[in-house]
């Protein structure tokens, strides 16, 4: 009998150990996986990112060389980007950047760096350019407070600021502008 109060006596001194080394270690696993999720980057090469219209439709897409975020549910950085109208046929601007972020939760997209926005047309093709640029793709406004530089039939007009609707080709400038026009 006394070996079995001993075995008795040595099981619950285990199952009081296990136990304690078990909640000793939740929190230091939780701990662990908070510093991994914090360190963790993803990246896409190669990325296109595709983006709907109120009806769910797609609308225009975004291809960019390189793609990358650490929390998916603030920004996306994106690297050599390009921006095309895919659901309206009408709409020939493209819209090219060396850097971009997009700001999750709004419908802006920050576009830095050589930001030209291209209209493709045939009857009026014109390049504005700028080195930033807030853009909201799904209604094509964008806006500018910094020096932009527009260019149509090799006239050039300089300008502070910009506010744009793409979709109805309609610009108004935030300050004064000056223009080179060339007689043809």
């Amino acid at each position: 009998m006394n070996n079995y109060f001993l075995k008795l006596g040595f099981l619950v001194v285990l199952a009081i150990l296990s136990n304690l080394i078990y909640f000793f270690t939740i929190d230091t696993s939780k701990e662990i996986e908070n510093i991994a999720a914090s360190d963790r980057e993803f990246i896409l090469k190669n990325a296109e990112i595709f983006g709907s219209n109120n009806e769910g439709n797609f609308s225009y897409s975004i291809f960019s060389k390189k793609a990358k975020t650490n929390d998916l549910k603030k920004l996306i950085y994106l690297e050599q980007l390009e921006i095309k109208y895919i659901a309206e046929p009408t709409i020939d601007w493209v819209i090219k950047s060396d850097n971009g972020q997009i700001i999750s939760k709004s419908n802006v997209l920050v576009l830095s760096g050589n930001v030209l926005i291209e209209n493709k047309s045939i009857d009026n093709p014109s390049i504005i350019s700028t080195n930033y640029l807030e853009i909201n793709p799904n209604t094509l406004t964008i806006a500018t407070n910094r020096d932009v530089f527009i260019t149509i039939n090799n006239n050039t007009i300089q300008a502070q600021g910009l506010n744009a609707q793409l979709r109805d080709n309609k610009l108004n400038f935030s300050s004064s502008m000056t223009s080179n026009i060339f007689a043809q």
